[in-house]
């Protein structure tokens, strides 16, 4: 999906998605090498949670859109 022919708020949330999968990979690969710090468990319950509410974003969005095109028409 090109992010210029969505709207702001969804570009918003499609930009935080996108940090949230680097965070997850670049924390994916400590585990995967063997690291034992405990921030790469906080940094992969950080980014999931990043998911989650971004995800949310998208979906209001997309449901406020759906509402304002059904009072237009």
């Amino acid at each position: 999906m090109d992010v210029s022919s969505v709207g702001h708020t969804t570009a918003n949330a499609l930009h935080g998605l996108k940090k949230a999968e680097k965070q997850l990979t670049d924390t994916a690969q400590n585990v995967a090498a063997g690291s034992l710090d405990p921030k790469d468990a906080v940094s992969l319950s950080e980014a999931a949670n990043a998911v989650k509410a971004n995800a949310a974003v998208v979906k209001t969005d997309g449901e406020m859109t759906k509402s304002l095109l059904d009072i237009v028409s």
